[in-house]
């Protein structure tokens, strides 16, 4: 979010401890940063990066300043390597509390899927710091299978083949389980099967088989139809008594050792989750009634970011923490495998954005701002002017609170009716633009009567949004946020200084693609999301915002 624009450049002399606490209430920045980012005394926005030594904070202005200072000129995407160590340590730290408090007497293995960040140095951090946890990673094709073959230096560390697989990657798979990896191949479609019973024979190589099962659960959340039996991968019941029979046919029944499902991605509500693990248990537990060994249970992703910071079950948000997540999963399979005498299972899940979302922050500055206030009005008006342009003059002249909806719908319709007199010739640009700009007036003050309303009329809720500024960001919404655009992600989104200041205009941003699809216009504030005021004082050349991207 930003603020509008304020062209005084004089400096605070004191410090507004109250102004500062009201920002981080309105852009919920304790709420959805899990501490790693906040917003100092003096108004600019500091990181907490955690370090062998504790944390240390830095103002994220200063290292703008050290980036201009080098000629490196925005936007830049920002990557803090120390936000990942501290989310796949937290990760592992939480599943093995929850093990502990539970008596669970399996282990838990985390697997990052390297197709949700794809960059050299996130796979290196995370193979790095995963090595003393055993976290592994995911992938879904024959380049990210030779990128886990090539980090991977634990063979503790496992690795899940996820996609469609060819014979060729198939071999690739086999070539890491005879190097001593533990790669395991999830089935996806029947087809698969039979090429890997083929290759492994061919290459006289054992392999480690999963099966990733479609659930009837249903998620909610912004990608709910990624579940349920619409999903575009997984076996249905029919197809995997079919692979079973097959495996068991061709004797390699032992290589089945793992269950695999994925509920969807950024799941809000922890029933979802707690659901969908019941019921893969089920499949788990008739697989082991078959004869399947197993021994891996695999919940695949969806642990969510709280993006609007509200711990709702908002398609943005979650309603639940880690810790309630890593104990509702450990509980739900003691609770389905206990009265069976079954062997509690190593848990496997897939947590790509909740590991990396944090870490990266796009940085860029305004270039410009449009505003839509209205010009001043002349003393006296020009005479002979058109009926609707008087019309509007007696509008203005006569708003009342009370009858605030009746004298908006007239400055509409009377500024139509004078637009129509334009488009055939019955007045000049001049008489025109003194319409649109008395009109712009009446929508003024109706907005600013709006808030002292007690029951405003539904239809002028969003009338602050029609008017608010424009600010141009240095940065393209397709190149740098493509997850706004394409899928309607809501990102935290908030300026880096002058926080100190209050907020006092609405606005929202647009890039410098020309395109209309090219801006940010949906902000979140106080767990709301909408066009809301923007917490940014406009400073030519100065104007710095940030927000997650993963």
């Amino acid at each position: 979010m930003l603020r509008g624009p304020h062209f005084t450049t004089s400096s605070v002399e004191a410090i507004d401890t109250d102004v500062v606490e009201a920002a981080r209430e309105s852009y919920g920045v304790r709420q959805w940063s899990n501490g790693y980012f906040d917003i100092a005394d003096n108004g600019n926005v500091v990181v907490n990066a955690p370090t062998g030594d504790g944390t240390k904070t830095f103002e994220l202005l200063k290292i703008i300043d050290g980036l201009q200072e080098r000629d490196v000129s925005m936007p830049v995407m920002l990557r803090f390597a120390n936000l990942v160590e501290d989310r796949v340590r937290f990760l592992h730290l939480a599943f093995k509390n929850a093990i502990a408090v539970s008596n669970y007497s399996g282990q838990y293995r985390g697997v990052f899927p390297i197709k949700v960040n794809q960059q050299r140095h996130v796979i290196e951090e995370i193979a790095r710091v995963g090595e003393k946890f055993g976290h592994g990673l995911e992938a879904g094709s024959k380049a990210e299978l030779l990128i886990a073959m090539s980090h991977l230096k634990s063979r503790e560390s496992i690795i899940v083949c996820n996609g469609y697989k060819d014979a060729e990657f198939v071999d690739l798979g086999l070539q890491a389980s005879r190097m001593g990896f533990q790669c395991f191949f999830v089935i996806e479609t029947p087809e698969e099967l039979e090429i890997i019973l083929r290759q492994s024979e061919r290459w006289d190589i054992k392999p480690q088989i999963g099966i990733r099962v479609k659930l009837s659960t249903k998620v909610e959340g912004h990608w709910s139809g990624d579940s349920g039996d619409r999903s575009l991968f997984g076996l249905t019941t029919r197809q995997l008594i079919e692979a079973i029979d097959l495996l068991r046919d061709a004797g390699k029944l032992d290589c089945l050792q793992l269950l695999h499902f994925h509920l969807g991605s950024q799941i809000p509500n922890i029933r979802n989750i707690r659901d969908g693990v019941k019921e893969a248990c089920r499949f788990y537990l008739e697989l082991y009634r078959e004869g399947a060994p197993l021994g891996y249970f695999n919940i695949g992703g969806g642990l969510a970011i709280d993006y609007n910071g509200t711990a709702s079950n908002d398609s943005h948000s979650r309603n639940y923490d880690l810790d309630e997540y890593c104990m509702d999963v450990v509980e739900a399979i003691m609770q389905s495998f206990d009265p069976h005498g079954v062997p509690h299972p190593t848990i496997i899940s897939e947590s790509g954005r909740w590991t990396v979302a944090p870490m990266s922050v796009l940085l860029f500055n305004v270039l410009s701002v449009a505003n839509f206030d209205p010009a001043p009005l002349p003393d006296k008006y020009p005479e002979n002017l058109c009926e609707p342009v008087r019309d509007l003059i007696y509008t203005l002249q006569h708003i009342n609170p009370r009858r605030l909806q009746e004298y908006y719908n007239d400055a509409i319709y009377y500024r139509d009716l004078m637009r129509q007199s334009f488009k055939i010739g019955n007045i000049n640009l001049r008489e025109r633009a003194l319409g649109e700009n008395i009109c712009l007036t009446i929508l003024k003050r109706v907005a600013d009567l709006i808030p002292k309303m007690q029951r405003p009329p539904v239809d002028l809720l969003s009338m602050p949004d029609s008017l608010s500024d424009i600010y141009y960001g240095n940065f393209s919404v397709f190149q740098s946020l493509p997850d706004a655009w394409a899928i309607n992600q809501v990102f935290p989104v908030m300026p880096l200084h002058r926080l100190d200041e209050p907020a006092t205009r609405n606005a929202i941003i647009a890039d410098l693609t020309c395109d209309c699809d090219g801006k940010l216009d949906h902000f979140t504030r106080h767990g709301e999301i909408g066009r809301q005021s923007c917490c940014m004082k406009w400073n030519r050349g100065r104007n710095i915002t940030w927000e997650f991207f993963w």
